[in-house]
């Protein structure tokens, strides 16, 4: 019990250590734009307008070390940041116009207007309203815990029928959301707000069952199965509550997979569909008098649209259950001491900025030819007609992008997922392992022989390299089982980051020592409820993944390729018109002239140099790219952010190649097309 109330400690004091972003923000804002606000009377007046006492409620729910006074201030500090990034943004449109600044049509002035009041405004939103945002995912993802917390409580109660120390054991042996409540009702109990265990798990299981009622069921079964008499009953029983747990949290990802088909429809098309085939259609615009700038491309598809997707996907994964945890992996992993995110990223940057030299470079050089317009090497590299005929040198920038996000996130994040995959590897094994340890040893073998007998059925899995090592530490070593186990010098499971195994283990030594037989039982029984688990949880994501497959492949390969046609088709159409302009010279068709060059004029070169209309059309790939993997892997993975990065790092390069390849061979294909006209 001490070495249990040990380990609940450790896990409190490694929770504090993590400061969560918000709270970060928060004091960054207090220290830098105190200035904002004044804690005064008034401020103290709209502090109780805005933030109600629900308000109150929720952020004291998040446990969120931060007041009402420095969220206000946080969310003014990102507003004025916002705003001032938006106003840099317009200011180079503007300085880019030079002396001729009354060309900027009356679209791109409210194009800028409405990004940058709406922009600043957003973003405020989003900060002061954080704290219930986080609330409300707290209690979602909670109900996704359900099952390990659960799990824990049913193996505890299994080997011994005590429901306090179930809980302390469930406490000790995970740190999710749902946890982290247990533990508060823990200390509520330790200061007398409850009678006892019985008053406390009960309106634990109350105040949670606002939100599952099958949780709500499960804990008053559990709660019940303490006062069974006969053993047999009382399995039956901790069995019947685990049923109602997993068919619980089986209905619960049903739900929100048939509610996802929808908002990936929405997604799907006006996320990517439609505004890719409205490209096509710009050349157009100029029919009905309307004149395409850069900068409203710029502003509509790099900023407007994308931070559209990303409220939308957002506020999907938002209502997602978490179902399992990823594995927790510490800093101080012998594979991650090398790993410096700083370094990395300076690397990352420094690269993708060398390959993307090449791009930047034809964009300064226009400004310079202007008036040195003698030089024909600048001349060949500046002009549409030239070099960006058959190549547009602004992919060097997409490339140098691409590279930056593709180095970052492999060269940081991959040994994460490698170690992550290795544990997933290792948990799916292990309840094989589990099975036969414990036939083993209800054969009254001993421990040691135990071990290394399932090592040698296992071989060749990644479980009996930590059996194994087990075995020998009880062999060679003559130390008790738990030192085997835990040892932070020498234990078998010191390099494996799982909860689940862990925590089974610690059961395994704690049975093992009151009764060897019995222990054996509960390890068999545990086995078979870890089966039942892993199918759940692979159904899930079978289920998940059935949606999510087509966005992946979209985001990968058809939104580029369809990015790339769409390029070389709107060149086409461009070059077609203007060709078309000077084919009227006749006064019979002076009004067609005049309508085809008004067209031309709309969607000249200088309005929109098709070098720099791939730049912006790139960007919002590469965008779109890190939106939809974000939105994919939440909804399989949930909070995986090594997955999330690995899968970004694959899917970037892929999705980069797939527009090159096709805008090159686009343009060489519908080139022969514009000498026919």
């Amino acid at each position: 019990m001490a070495e249990m109330v040990q380990r609940i400690h450790r896990k409190n004091s490694t929770m504090k250590e993590d400061t969560h972003w918000f709270e970060k923000g928060t004091a960054f804002a207090k220290k830098y734009f105190s200035w904002m606000t004044v804690d005064n009377s008034r401020t103290q007046q709209k502090i109780k307008k805005y933030f109600t006492q629900e308000y109150i409620d929720n952020l004291n729910f998040t446990g969120l070390n931060v007041e009402p006074h420095g969220i206000l201030i946080f969310a003014y500090a990102g507003a004025l940041i916002s705003f001032i990034s938006v106003f840099i943004i317009d200011l180079i449109i503007i300085f880019s116009y030079g002396t001729n600044i009354e060309a900027i049509d009356v679209l791109t002035l409210l194009l800028m207007i409405a990004t940058s009041i709406f922009f600043p405004l957003t973003i405020m939103n989003l900060l002061a309203n954080y704290p219930k945002t986080y609330a409300r995912y707290i209690k979602i993802h909670s109900l996704g815990d359900i099952p390990e917390v659960l799990s824990y409580l049913v193996m505890y109660l299994k080997l011994v029928p005590n429901l306090e120390n179930s809980v302390k054991f469930a406490t000790s042996e995970s740190s999710t959301s749902l946890v982290k409540e247990l533990r508060k009702m823990l200390w509520d109990m330790e200061i007398r707000v409850y009678y006892g265990i019985d008053d406390a798990f009960i309106s634990f299981a109350n105040f949670w069952g606002k939100w599952s009622e099958h949780f709500k069921r499960a804990l008053h079964l559990i709660r019940s199965s303490i006062h069974e008499s006969e053993e047999a009953q009382r399995i039956i029983t901790l069995n019947r509550a685990l049923d109602v747990g997993l068919d619980g949290t089986r209905d619960l990802m049903n739900k929100f997979a048939s509610k996802l088909h929808q908002p990936t429809m929405f997604i799907y098309s006006i996320g990517i569909m439609i505004p890719l085939s409205i490209i096509a259609m710009l050349p157009a615009a100029g029919l009905i008098g309307m004149k395409i700038t850069i900068f409203q491309v710029f502003l509509l598809y790099d900023i407007i649209l994308p931070l559209f997707i990303f409220l939308y996907t957002r506020k999907i994964l938002l209502s997602r259950p978490a179902t399992f945890n990823p594995p927790n992996i510490p800093s101080d992993h012998p594979d991650l001491v090398n790993i410096d995110k700083h370094k990395g990223l300076i690397i990352s940057v420094a690269a993708g900025l060398l390959i993307a030299l090449p791009g930047i470079f034809s964009m300064i050089v226009p400004i310079y030819v202007e008036n040195n317009s003698s030089n024909d090497i600048l001349n060949f590299v500046s002009n549409p007609a030239g070099l960006n005929s058959y190549f547009p040198v602004t992919l060097f920038i997409i490339w140098g992008i691409a590279t930056t996000i593709t180095i970052y996130s492999l060269s940081v994040y991959r040994p994460y997922k490698k170690i992550r995959d290795n544990i997933k590897q290792i948990e799916r094994e292990f309840s094989d392992a589990l099975y036969i340890l414990g036939k083993r040893i209800s054969e009254e073998k001993s421990p040691e022989k135990s071990f290394i007998y399932a090592a040698k059925t296992m071989e060749g899995a990644e479980i009996a390299e930590v059996f194994s090592q087990t075995g020998y530490n009880l062999a060679a070593m003559h130390t008790n089982i738990s030192n085997a186990l835990f040892s932070p010098e020498y234990g078998s499971l010191r390099y494996v980051y799982s909860d689940r195994i862990r925590a089974i283990m610690h059961l395994f030594v704690e049975g093992i020592q009151k009764s060897q037989r019995s222990a054996s039982i509960s390890i068999i029984r545990i086995a078979d409820h870890l089966k039942e688990l892993q199918q759940v949880e692979s159904k899930i994501k079978d289920t998940l993944y059935s949606l999510t497959s087509t966005l992946r492949s979209t985001a990968a390969i058809f939104a580029p390729l369809i990015a790339g046609v769409t390029l070389a088709i709107t060149k086409l159409i461009s070059k077609i018109l203007q060709s078309m302009a000077g084919k009227f010279p006749t006064e019979s068709t002076m009004g067609s002239s005049t309508m085809l060059a008004s067209v031309s004029e709309a969607f000249t070169l200088e309005n929109v140099r098709p070098e720099y209309f791939v730049l912006v059309v790139g960007i919002y790939i590469i965008e779109l790219v890190i939106l939809l993997t974000r939105f994919t892997n939440g909804i399989d993975e949930g909070d995986d952010k090594a997955e999330y990065m690995c899968s970004l790092g694959k899917m970037m390069p892929t999705a980069v190649i797939v527009l090159t390849i096709t805008i090159i061979i686009g343009q060489m294909l519908f080139s022969s097309l514009v000498r026919t006209f």
